[in-house]
């Protein structure tokens, strides 16, 4: 199966998001079209009959709009669903990290994210015309991992609550 480029995917996704107001209008059109005539039939030349008519074609439109909005949802998330598993599947059939391996997943994002910050710190200190650049990027990469440490101790602190809230 060959691959779809990311903006031929976009156009995909944009069409197939129109099927929920296709549905929507279709089923809200024939169903408030159907509910007026009907209401208009049962009324007559009396003044409290044309109110009751109108009433009986407001709700008419009212079941229409909010079974045309119920179809329409659920064509919508359907047709979406079905084209995220075939990304999903396109997606676990190929290797776009380094390592393709869930178990290394991790290990290899936690290693390139060092390198990253190492790397921005070491360029500080090469804007900065420092001579120590190594000591640069291994103070960034100290502080930014420090930060991490800490926001992962906070979740792990915080983790009891949230086993209790379900």
């Amino acid at each position: 199966m060959a691959a779809i480029d990311p903006a031929e995917k976009r156009r995909l996704f944009e069409r197939l998001s129109s099927v929920r107001e296709i549905v929507f209008g279709v089923q809200d059109g024939v169903l408030t079209t159907a509910g007026v005539l009907c209401g208009r039939s049962g009324a007559v030349s009396q003044h409290s009959q044309v109110v009751l008519a109108a009433l009986a074609s407001t709700a008419a439109g009212a079941l229409s709009m909010a079974a045309g909005a119920y179809l329409g949802t659920r064509a919508e998330a359907e047709v979406m669903s079905a084209e995220l598993e075939v990304v999903r599947v396109e997606a676990a059939a190929k290797p776009y990290m380094l390592i393709a391996a869930p178990r290394y997943d991790l290990g290899s994002a936690l290693a390139a994210t060092a390198l990253t910050l190492f790397g921005v710190g070491y360029f500080e200190g090469w804007l900065a015309h420092r001579d120590d650049r190594w000591r640069s990027g291994i103070r960034f990469l100290a502080i930014a991992m420090s930060a991490a440490a800490a926001g992962y101790l906070i979740g792990l602190a915080i983790s009891p609550l949230g086993a209790t809230a379900g």
